[in-house]
């Protein structure tokens, strides 16, 4: 059942009194943006220390899950690891009892709250949202300066982190054109603050950045990434997609192309001409209809309650309604529909089709949408919804 976390609008929730549109016209790949809300419980409901607590103490901790990070002196993985690679928790516990900041990798799959925030996000920025969380003893540092590959919002928790953002080195660094600290400099100091509970802070990909705890408490905050598509993907998908129509993309370059002596004017002449070809041919809504319907099959589904709901007869009184944040496209033929979601390709009779747009739309629901269909068939229909975490019962 939908639940007040679920009704929240995540980008207000975030940024507060900054609109939509001055955030993206703005902010959005560009600068970062402090959000103070001067509210400490305001993401209290997300995470909290007990529950890491609890995750450290009793969950299941897959070698990938965790990681520790200190600036001074370095951790080494080995130290809080047994050699076949599984987490030491103890160990864990003790270098944070020295210093060390603790890593939850990826919390989303494992939490249901974070789980639903990043649904939330996934539906504004249509791209993949995972969440690290950090927990730093206070007076300590985890990381050194460096930058992300990934855009990301800061959302602290609870305590206090000192942050520090200097220049961009790499605008919008590509994915995996990762940090390194023999090549980019932080430059200028551009800002300094303390980013308090209830507050959070957007970094954009490449730019430089540290932080501290600050104060007398651990600081817990949680980073939400951002893994987007870049029109360079697009591109390149564009690319391989006129390739399977044009054989002349398909030819190899000139034998001795490597050569010294190798004259590449004609090369050079030949590129240019697959160039206009490219842009003469290049189909931009198939491949922005395969980005968009494989964004949709790539999302997690949402199961919660599904096993409940089918354990449970279906009247014509039920009502039911949209999964909250679900996105998802129906396409159909003569013969069947097809629902494009989370987890892939849902087929269904044809004759469920008017009953499915009415579903998409939004609106809550009863069989007596598929009217079209036998009782037994509506019935069907209304569970195989629900088996895939499409609908849920309305409250």
């Amino acid at each position: 059942m939908t639940d007040e976390f679920e009704k929240r609008d995540p980008l207000f929730w975030l940024l507060g009194s900054i609109a939509d549109a001055e955030f993206f016209e703005r902010y959005h790949e560009q600068r970062a943006l402090h959000c103070r809300h001067a509210e400490a419980g305001r993401f209290a409901d997300l995470l909290n220390i007990c529950r890491i607590d609890a995750i450290l103490s009793n969950a299941e901790l897959k070698p990938a899950s965790l990681t520790m990070a200190r600036s001074q002196p370095p951790l080494q993985r080995s130290s809080y690891t047994f050699k076949n690679g599984n987490i030491d928790r103890g160990a864990v516990i003790r270098h944070y009892q020295r210093g060390a900041t603790i890593i939850l990798n990826q919390l989303q799959l494992a939490d249901e709250r974070l789980a639903q925030f990043c649904r939330s996000l996934e539906n504004e920025f249509s791209c993949h949202v995972q969440t690290n969380v950090y927990l730093t003893p206070p007076g300590n540092q985890g990381f050194k300066t460096h930058y992300d590959d990934h855009d990301v919002f800061v959302i602290q928790v609870s305590g206090e982190k000192r942050w520090r953002l200097y220049e961009k080195p790499v605008a919008n660094p590509y994915s995996g054109e990762a940090f390194k600290s023999d090549v980019h400099s932080p430059g200028e100091l551009e800002q300094e603050f303390v980013l308090q509970a209830g507050d959070c802070l957007y970094i954009p990909r490449g730019l430089m950045h540290d932080a501290a705890s600050h104060g007398d408490e651990p600081s817990l905050h949680i980073t939400a990434g951002l893994i987007v598509k870049k029109w360079a993907d697009l591109m390149l998908e564009a690319v391989s997609e006129v390739a399977l129509r044009n054989p002349k993309f398909r030819r190899s370059l000139p034998p001795g192309f490597a050569r010294p002596d190798f004259d590449s004017t004609s090369l050079e002449g030949r590129f240019r001409e697959l160039a206009r070809d490219f842009a003469e041919q290049a189909d931009f809504e198939a491949v922005l209809t395969y980005f968009r319907e494989s964004f949709l099959r790539q999302r997690r589904p949402e199961l919660r309650g599904a096993l409940i709901d089918a354990s449970s007869p279906i009247a014509e009184s039920d009502v039911y309604v949209r999964r909250p944040f679900l996105r998802a496209q129906l396409r159909h033929d003569d013969s069947e529909a097809v629902i494009i979601g989370p987890g892939g390709n849902i087929h269904f009779d044809i004759a469920a089709l008017p009953g499915l747009n009415a579903f998409l739309s939004g609106k809550s629901f009863s069989m007596a949408v598929f009217a079209g269909m036998d009782e037994e068939k509506q019935v069907e229909t209304i569970r195989k919804l629900s088996a895939f975490g499409l609908i849920e019962r309305a409250s």
